[in-house]
């Protein structure tokens, strides 16, 4: 090994993290045989056990004994629905660190999504609307695609916020003086289709669960319809019940 250059073990690793950064190999996919993959890499098994070892160490990727390594799930994250906050605002709660990428920002008179976001808030139907489109990730995985429908008005008060670190939420507050008061939200099962698979890295047709949610202002009136589109064997609602309490939420994990 010549000076300065990256013992084999760890070239590999880095290609092996490459590939799930990028999505070629997506979460809970099955890495091929050891045997096959140090034969590809022109290196022992050893070697290539020290490079697997690596990843698993930083939560890339986790070993089944009998079955074979994989790509590990996005980390658990819980949402609390007992609280009224974005998905920003409880990841911050729960110290998580998120990255949010802001895809694009159209209008969404064509997406089928926004008519059903009509249909949540009729008021939005003599509006001029825009859709605000975000994906987070946590540690590298994708954990949501969120569409934000919100009035063009609303958007011209806060489109010069960095929405890859601050709230929609929080924005509006700061830059409109809109807050949200209440919300009403509503899960569905839903299959990804082929525009949602390329943002999720999944497959077409694999089954996620939809959130839609409209958030009300102080007079009462809606302000942001929000659908956030979970992979759904990643997804789960729980319910914790006492006689006197029902507390709910769900988790990507």
């Amino acid at each position: 090994m010549g000076r300065g250059e990256l013992p084999k073990y760890r070239t590999i690793a880095n290609d092996i993290r490459q590939q799930i950064d990028s999505g070629q190999l997506a979460p809970g996919e099955q890495l091929p045989a050891q045997t096959a993959m140090a034969a590809d890499y022109g290196v022992t098994v050893m070697t290539l056990r020290q490079a697997l070892a690596e990843l698993e160490h930083d939560g890339l990727v986790r070993a089944e004994r009998g079955k074979g390594t994989f790509v590990a799930n996005a980390p658990a994250v819980t949402f609390g629905l007992n609280r009224l906050s974005s998905f920003a605002q409880e990841m911050a709660h729960q110290g998580t660190s998120i990255e949010t990428e802001v895809l694009c920002v159209d209008n969404p008179s064509a997406m089928a999504d926004a008519a059903r976001a009509y249909r949540a808030a009729p008021e939005f139907i003599d509006e001029d609307v825009v859709t605000v489109v975000r994906r987070r990730t946590i540690n590298g995985a994708v954990v949501v695609v969120q569409r934000s429908l919100l009035a063009s008005g609303l958007w011209q008060l806060v489109e010069g916020s960095d929405l890859t670190s601050q709230s929609l939420y929080d924005a509006l507050a700061d830059r409109a003086r809109v807050r949200v008061e209440r919300a009403s939200e509503t899960f569905r099962a839903v299959t990804v289709t082929s525009d949602n698979a390329r943002l999720l890295s999944v497959g077409e047709g694999t089954a996620a669960m939809e959130s839609t949610r409209v958030s009300f202002d102080g007079d009462g009136s809606p302000f942001l319809v929000d659908h956030a589109l979970m992979i759904g064997s990643a997804t789960e609602i729980r319910a914790e019940r006492t006689t006197s309490e029902l507390r709910l939420g769900y988790a990507a994990q």
